[in-house]
């Protein structure tokens, strides 16, 4: 169990906005306590996702941890589209699932041709 004065730390700043002990969220998402109202394991870790850097969320909980419960469905549920495409990769990375070469997904190349051959510049 990691020391409650860094999970203060961590956490705090994330729920800062909700009166609750964040060692109770902490305990929420590992199972160790039962939701608080709407306060569940999946909301408080989407939030953490979307606002802890990834080695602090690491120390949290670990790489097993992170493994199981780093799912598509949750990733889905995170707003911006740019933190769901990494963690989407970071998940596929842990559970040993097959990643496109850097670069050439189907995603970027889309992207990249759309922004490359949009003649923006040219239109009246």
């Amino acid at each position: 169990m990691l020391d409650k004065t860094y999970i203060e730390e961590t956490l705090s700043p994330i729920f800062w906005d909700y009166k609750v002990d964040v060692n109770q969220l902490y305990l929420i998402t590992l199972d160790k306590e039962p939701p608080y109202l709407f306060l569940t394991k999946e909301y408080i870790l989407k939030r953490i996702l979307e606002r802890v850097p990834w080695y602090n969320i690491l120390k949290l909980y670990g790489k097993d941890y992170l493994t199981q419960n780093l799912t598509h469905e949750l990733i889905e549920k995170i707003r911006n589209q740019e933190i769901r495409n990494r963690y989407e990769l970071v998940r596929k990375v842990l559970q040993g699932e097959p990643v496109p070469l850097t670069g050439w997904s189907l995603e970027n190349r889309t992207r990249l041709k759309n922004s490359l051959l949009s003649d923006r510049w040219n239109r009246p």
